[in-house]
């Protein structure tokens, strides 16, 4: 072969290696290519709200429209399995809370699995604040602690229903503080609270919007909150570790993709989110219902994630709720 056949050869590998990474560099600049939507699969109501709040300002950063669209049913299953059964593209996404990829296949209902879908990017927490009757005999952590080891089964607690993420944090609390509680569960967050506040049940635990109403009214007792750290919403409040157990959850609402999603689009859209979620729109909007923004990316997000299932993986066998 000829030194001007080896050059020509040699100038056509690099003329084609130029444009294969050309093509790959144009592919991720283009998407998103179409619209895109996101998923809340609950009925309306706060949760689609916050997605519409960010789908607006994520848009603009990604040059296409967002749809928001509700599917709910099932416990947030339809709404998980329709985003875990699209197409791994990056155009179709689902906003919710963990508790419908990590609750769910755990109590062998769901049509997907845990690893069906991956996290994305979480937008905000919700610390689950736990609250007693007003004329409980506890009034403090340590005292209900002490009643309920001295009274095995006798204190009771709400629940928005059985195998709901707050019945499995109630249940995991109940292990960690090495008592036994008494599950009634509602139908419903509201019901839950309603029941405690009118002396029904002793306990309740959830999110802080809905409870602290009862808590100003002198109707409801906050005892602790969830979380790792108390909350600014909440400074008064102390955590379980704070009162020496061994445990901190709580909820969160985030966006989760189909397993396969490519990582060059999934980055496009963590910008994006990051954008709309350290906004001051979306900081006022959620800061109002107690909750706090906060951005963590796809992997930070997924090592939560992933803790969340381990300690509910702990807890459903124990309570004969699921399948597995």
């Amino acid at each position: 072969m000829s030194t001007f056949q080896r050059y020509t050869l040699c100038l056509r590998a690099c003329l084609l290696a130029a444009a294969v990474a050309a093509a790959g560099s144009a592919a991720a600049q283009t998407f998103p290519s179409r619209p895109l939507t996101i998923i809340v699969p609950y009925a309306a109501g706060a949760t689609d709200q916050q997605a519409r709040q960010m789908a607006e300002i994520a848009s603009r950063e990604l040059g296409q429209t967002i749809v928001v669209e509700n599917r709910e049913g099932a416990g947030g299953m339809i709404g998980a399995n329709f985003v875990a059964s699209s197409k791994p593209d990056g155009h179709t996404i689902l906003y919710g809370a963990p508790a419908v990829i990590t609750v769910a296949p755990l109590l062998g209902q769901a049509p997907y699995g845990y690893d069906d879908l991956k996290a994305l990017a979480r937008a905000n927490i919700i610390p689950h604040l736990l609250a007693a009757r007003a004329d409980a005999p506890f009034k403090t952590l340590p005292e209900l602690v002490a009643y309920a080891k001295a009274n095995p089964g006798k204190v009771t607690f709400g629940s928005p229903g059985n195998g709901t993420a707050v019945h499995l944090a109630g249940e995991a609390f109940a292990e960690a503080a090495g008592i036994e509680l008494s599950h009634v569960p509602y139908r419903g967050v509201a019901p839950a609270i309603t029941a405690a506040a009118g002396g029904f049940v002793d306990l309740v635990l959830g999110a802080p919007g809905p409870i602290n109403p009862q808590v100003d009214s002198g109707r409801l007792r906050a005892l602790a909150q969830f979380g790792e750290e108390r909350t600014d919403e909440l400074s008064s409040v102390p955590t379980l570790k704070e009162e020496g157990v061994d445990l901190a959850l709580r909820a969160d609402f985030g966006f989760f993709v189909p397993k396969d999603t490519p990582e060059d689009a999934m980055e496009r859209l963590q910008a994006a989110l990051k954008t709309a979620i350290e906004s001051d729109a979306f900081r006022k909007s959620v800061t109002a219902a107690l909750s706090s923004p906060a951005f963590l990316p796809a992997d930070e997000y997924q090592k939560v994630v992933d803790d969340e299932y381990a300690v509910y993986s702990n807890v459903v066998p124990k309570l004969s709720l699921g399948s597995k």
